[in-house]
């Protein structure tokens, strides 16, 4: 479902980094040291070593505590913990970007799918865990429906179909909660919301799920068949479309 748009951030943001110290109303290192901790940063992320970019992101922040680029370091590293595949860094890092500014929408929607997607039926603090997913989400949701203009780094052009996808992402990260709430019905009205903002495969499999989970088993079928079809189905996808059309044409069969 997402378009890839953190990797235009970070790469905006890197292609404007040696220019920044020297435009006014932009950023600018306030030394040279600084700057020669920024030129790490951009050097480790054209790279491609998200490691590495890290390391770096976390060398400027630790020493250089006021330096004028935190919101776009936060970003990058953000982007580059989802790139290593830790989702508990990723988690932590869009955590200080909410810390930094209460009204980032991507780092929002970040932590709320995250949370979502590791919610567990016996967790202690699942009531709390599901409740934190709904407020990150609808703030996120309230935000984009403000309006505004692009955030730091997303080309304008691109920033109305972000707008989309984050958009459905939100909504998505509500109907898992709603989905291991044992409300299928709040799940399935949350995926429809989602499939509005930007289709993909991969919600319309979810959405099979929760038409599974309220016995809506021909509807199910329908959603399962349709995220099977559709251009951008991978295989995994495709497998997990098939065992929700599965399941609704056993159940089906047993009313």
């Amino acid at each position: 479902m997402k378009l890839g748009l953190l990797a235009i951030v970070g790469a905006v943001l890197i292609a404007g980094m040696p220019l920044l110290g020297y435009q006014a109303k932009q950023p600018k290192a306030k030394s040279k040291k600084e700057q020669d901790a920024l030129m790490q940063v951009q050097t480790a992320a054209q790279s491609g070593n998200a490691a590495a970019e890290l390391t770096a992101i976390n060398n400027v922040l630790e020493n250089f505590a006021d330096t004028e680029f935190k919101p776009q370091l936060l970003t990058m590293a953000m982007g580059a913990a989802q790139q290593t595949g830790d989702e508990a860094q990723v988690t932590t890092w869009a955590e200080r970007i909410i810390a930094n500014d209460p009204n980032d929408i991507v780092a929002r929607v970040t932590v709320a799918e995250t949370t979502a997607q590791h919610i567990r039926e016996n967790d202690l603090d699942k009531a709390d865990s599901i409740k934190r997913v709904n407020e990150l989400a609808h703030k996120a949701l309230d935000l984009i429906q403000a309006g505004g203009s692009a955030p730091p780094g997303i080309p304008d052009d691109k920033w109305p179909d972000f707008k989309k996808e984050l958009t459905a992402r939100a909504w998505a990260a509500m109907a898992q909660a709603a989905s291991i709430d044992k409300k299928s019905a709040d799940a399935v009205a949350d995926y429809k919301h989602a499939l509005d903002a930007f289709p993909s495969s991969v919600v319309t499999a979810r959405l099979a799920k929760a038409y599974v989970e309220n016995k809506q088993y021909d509807d199910a079928i329908a959603s399962a068949d349709k995220a099977m079809a559709m251009a951008d189905a991978t295989a995994p996808v495709k497998t997990f479309a098939q065992a929700q059309k599965d399941a609704a044409t056993k159940l089906k069969g047993a009313k």
